[in-house]
C-alpha cells in the first residue's frame, strides 16, 4: 500500500504544476489586458479568460479527487 500512496503523491504533483502554470498565465493575461486591453475586443478577452477558468476548475477537481483518494489510503495505512 505504501507504493500506492507514493504513486498518489506523484500523481498529485502534475495537477499542482498545471494549476501553477494556469495561475501564472492568467496573471499575465490580466496584466496585458491592464496595459493593452483597449486595443482588443473585450468580449473575446472575457471568453478566453472564462475558457481558462473552466480548465482551471477541471484541474482543481482532479486534484481534489487525488487528494481525497490519498487521504482515504492514508487512513487505511494508519489503521494497519
Amino acid at each position: 500500500m505504501n507504493a500506492w500512496y507514493n504513486s498518489l503523491v506523484e500523481k498529485e504533483d502534475k495537477p499542482i504544476e498545471e494549476l501553477e502554470t494556469i495561475e501564472a498565465y492568467v496573471d499575465g493575461m490580466l496584466r496585458y489586458t491592464h496595459k493593452q486591453g483597449d486595443r482588443f475586443q473585450m468580449t473575446m478577452i472575457e471568453d478566453i479568460l472564462n475558457a481558462v477558468f473552466a480548465l482551471e476548475s477541471d484541474r482543481r477537481q482532479h486534484l481534489l479527487h487525488v487528494r481525497f483518494e490519498k487521504a482515504l489510503l492514508s487512513n487505511r495505512l494508519q489503521k494497519n
